[in-house]
């Protein structure tokens, strides 16, 4: 079992243990915190001191965002030639494809389909087996997602530990796939509602970017919902710290491990 360790910040690099196999690195939720061309190069560093691979995580983007990974991807894959990146935006993937870069693509976890709502905790007992099951299955169920993802050379997907439990079973073999541990995220939008959130009197809107997510957590608790909710930036997270069955059953074949909030 490939054991990585996923970190947003090159602070992160204290979580490295001789256990790991490999290294996430990147953002999946901001492309204002993209890092620093210095930063990628110090964790490539890293990697290569320690023999073990990187992946370098991507998230969704604007033409902004895009623009900068036009620069970052380049440089990552002179230093890494064949090495992974996890795109969490179809114009990454795309952008990667034309430009001909030797990175191996991967299909984030925002792009799975996964059922992700804490609310599904409420019902999933009281529903048909077939409806379970639903809720615990991906996108990649259908087996034309499995041919698409193929033809596109896209053979490894990432995946969230879903409160109701998993199902991967309707994957495509040929598919890896990969399991995020202890946090899953529920949701993710661009209008981060802790920005300006030092200004009390601010109230609700876009604000300008002072990275105040960097500073602050939010605990957030609902009746209706059955574990607290983690607001950082412009995502919201649960924590499910069980392993699923579909590890003991080998339907993955790598853990990544968050030691924080990978935001």
């Amino acid at each position: 079992m490939d054991q990585a360790l996923y970190i947003s910040n090159i602070s992160g690099l204290k979580y490295f243990q001789k256990d790991f196999t490999r290294i996430y690195f990147g953002q999946e939720f901001c492309e204002r915190l993209l890092p620093r061309e210095s930063d990628l190069e110090k964790v490539i560093s890293f990697s290569a001191e320690k023999n073990i691979p990187l992946t370098f995580v991507t998230p969704y983007v604007t033409d902004s965002g895009l623009s900068r990974l036009e620069e970052l991807l380049p440089f990552f894959a002179e230093k890494l030639s064949r090495a992974e990146v996890v795109f969490n935006d179809w114009g990454v993937y795309q952008f990667v494809a034309e430009s001909g870069l030797p990175l191996i693509p991967v299909l984030g976890r925002l792009l799975n389909k996964q059922k992700r709502g804490p609310r599904i905790m409420n019902i999933i007992d009281q529903v048909p087996a077939e409806t379970r099951d639903y809720y615990r299955g991906t996108s990649l169920d259908v087996p034309e997602t499995g041919v698409f993802l193929k033809k596109k050379n896209i053979l490894r997907v990432e995946f969230d530990n879903l409160l109701q439990g998993m199902s991967l079973c309707g994957i495509d073999p040929a598919i890896k796939r990969s399991l995020y541990l202890p946090y899953l995220f529920i949701s993710t939008t661009r209008f981060c509602l802790t920005a300006n959130c030092e200004a009390g009197d601010a109230g609700i809107g876009i604000m300008p970017c002072r990275t105040e997510c960097q500073k602050y957590m939010f605990n957030l608790y609902n009746p209706v919902m059955k574990v607290p909710l983690i607001r950082k930036g412009n995502t919201i997270f649960a924590v499910n710290e069980n392993l699923p069955d579909v590890v003991s059953a080998g339907d993955v074949d790598r853990i990544v491990i968050q030691p924080e909030i990978p935001l």
